[in-house]
């Protein structure tokens, strides 16, 4: 089971509780952030229009579901402003509300699309040097400095998803491998802190086990990319702070990694 508690990002504003309020009484009182990036002329290609119809929905589709997203997800009426300036006409749409509970914050924040995001995590796993502990392939995030990740990314429009797998692992560490040698191990949310209430991050998580010799390639071949200040491969320990500290839900996937290779 995933944990689903909502981190703070830092670029947002705070979060609300909802406990002890009455929807109506939530909805008023939560802030309805857009990021900055998402108000720049032009809007950047991989933004969906911040005023949605509900007619933009009728090709989403959904891992949580496996549905689309007007048949398996409830709505609801907003009202809201976009950048919070004098005499700013107010914006209302038909909005997809979280699956997993209130975050505290409306609108968009700092993600592209209405209601799901998709995502690719690969997950990279070998034996150390002395092969007695498992070790895995993790980034130093630059929108996260100290904090460290599993190199995945967007899925691009009109991308498969094994194809966001084996891109985004080849542009965050410089690694290459074939998803062909990939075992699926899970797709659903992930408990990100970039998620609101009506825009939030669902990702394919693969699993490459790599034996002695493809960990020399690795180790030859790794270096930091795009988004990544540093890439290195850590220890599986929990006596290990990069590991018992991963972004979102990381460390768990990595965990459903690890029964799958216990249970071969």
């Amino acid at each position: 089971m995933l944990t689903y508690i909502c981190d703070t990002h830092k670029d947002y504003p705070e979060r609300i509780s909802a406990d002890n309020l009455y929807h109506t009484e939530y909805k008023n009182k939560r802030p309805f952030f857009f990021h900055v990036v998402l108000l720049k002329e032009p809007t950047p290609e991989w933004s969906e229009p911040l005023v949605p119809k509900i007619e933009d929905f009728k090709d989403k589709h959904s891992y949580i579901t496996n549905d689309y997203v007007l048949n398996s997800f409830c709505f609801e009426y907003c009202e809201y402003y976009i950048k919070h300036v004098e005499d700013e006409d107010i914006n209302f749409a038909m909005l997809p509300i979280n699956p997993y509970g209130p975050t505290g914050i409306g609108g968009r924040g700092l993600l592209g699309k209405w209601g799901p995001n998709h995502a690719a995590d690969p997950i990279v796993i070998t034996y150390d040097s002395t092969g007695e502990t498992y070790q895995v392939l993790v980034i130093e995030r630059k929108d996260t400095p100290g904090v460290y990740a599993l190199p995945g990314g967007m899925q691009d429009s009109n991308e498969f998803i094994s194809t966001t797998v084996t891109r985004e692992l080849k542009e965050e560490t410089n690694v290459i491998l074939d998803i062909n040698n990939a075992i699926f191990i899970y797709s659903g949310y992930v408990n990100d802190p970039r998620n609101t209430d009506h825009a939030w991050l669902e990702t394919c998580v693969y699993l490459f086990y790599l034996n002695d010799t493809q960990r020399q390639t690795l180790l030859k071949t790794m270096k930091e990319g795009d988004d990544a200040i540093s890439v290195k491969l850590i220890d599986i320990d929990e006596k290990n702070n990069i590991y018992k500290n991963l972004y979102a839900n990381h460390k768990e996937f990595i965990e459903m990694s690890l029964n799958y290779l216990n249970k071969k």
